[in-house]
């Protein structure tokens, strides 16, 4: 009997952080601190929830308890799962699966059907950057467009004293030893944009014109304000005015935004920016779950903050991470193909 009620407690202790996290997540509130932080770490409940049902299973013979205790802990389990696995599961992985609206007759102009695009984005800030790893991985994964949140004037004349230039020699700049800076360098011409309004960090936009393709890509190196505890409004703020400028953008307007949106998929700010049009580079290829903050640190990389997002114009071809000594974040790099 003691051995029955103490798995139970123990199943029920163990479930939780999923079960409130969960009602969190998938309920109309907008919440504040700490709901909004401690929904960062959402995927590793669902470590504990397995814990909790297998603690279920070992009740023993006290049949009725553990049928109850076991089959509460599974339920949770499966909508965690529910919610988690479309970021494991690569697009297109099931010829039965129906496409997103907009896309099955998609035909792009003569000559652009798979015309590549290689993406890259990393927020630089917080620390001293390996100027020479990031001209190693352009070079490396054949990056044509490179966005830098958090690009100060030191770190640009590092980069600068690097090479960058011969690689991607077009650039729009905002850069201000008063204020958080940012880039974008690309090796195809970029025409500068207003910067997104009313965020506290500059977030440099820019249109991009590659050769064959037939419109001009929307670009955007984004930085949100990180929410933590007294910044949580301004957040929130960050990710409205970008889903704001997404919909308000011409129909059929192909659109990039990169960078560290200082949210994961468990964000409804994040999944509304992403209702608008836009697909999350990560999730497409089945890696919605690979950590990239914090990285360089004593800490393990534990959530997913910095993204590559995507107009239904392209698809996602590659996603990856790559470690860059210095930064607390790790670089995101995306290979896209235009499909118009």
């Amino acid at each position: 009997m003691w051995r029955a009620a103490i798995l139970a407690a123990l199943a029920f202790a163990l479930a939780v952080p999923g079960a409130v996290l969960t009602a969190v997540r998938v309920g109309p509130w907008e919440l504040g601190s700490p709901w909004v932080q401690l929904l960062s770490g959402y995927p590793l409940t669902a470590v504990s929830t397995s814990a909790a049902v297998l603690a279920a299973l070992l009740i023993g013979r006290r049949r009725r308890v553990r049928l109850v205790v076991s089959a509460a802990m599974v339920l949770l389990l499966l909508v965690q799962s529910a919610m988690l696995a479309p970021r494991l599961v690569p697009d297109g992985w099931n010829p039965l699966a129906s496409r997103p609206a907009g896309q099955a007759t998609a035909s792009p102009a003569a000559g652009t059907r798979g015309a590549a695009l290689t993406v890259m984005a990393l927020n630089v800030g917080g620390s001293r950057l390996d100027a020479a790893a990031v001209i190693d991985a352009v070079r490396t994964h054949g990056v044509k467009v490179l966005a830098l949140p958090e690009l100060s004037p030191g770190t640009l004349q590092a980069l600068e004293d690097a090479g960058i230039a011969t690689l991607l020699p077009e650039r729009t700049l905002d850069v201000s030893p008063e204020r958080t800076g940012s880039g974008i360098f690309s090796a195809f011409p970029l025409t500068r944009q207003p910067r997104v309004p009313g965020s506290e960090f500059f977030q440099s936009r820019a249109l991009l014109e590659v050769p064959g393709l037939p419109r001009r890509i929307h670009l955007t190196a984004v930085h949100v304000e990180s929410p933590r505890p007294g910044q949580v409004t301004g957040w929130r703020k960050d990710l409205q005015e970008l889903t704001a400028l997404q919909r308000s953008a011409p129909a059929g307007a192909p659109a990039l935004l990169l960078g560290d949106f200082n949210s994961s998929l468990d964000h409804r700010g994040l999944r509304r920016l992403l209702s608008a049009g836009l697909n999350d580079a990560a999730a497409a290829t089945g890696r919605g779950l690979w950590p990239t903050w914090p990285a360089n640190s004593t800490v393990p990389a534990f959530v997913q903050i910095d993204h590559v997002l995507a107009s239904r114009e392209f698809a996602v071809e590659s996603f990856t991470t790559v470690a860059i000594p210095g930064p607390d974040h790790a670089a995101v790099v995306s290979r896209l193909s235009y499909r118009g």
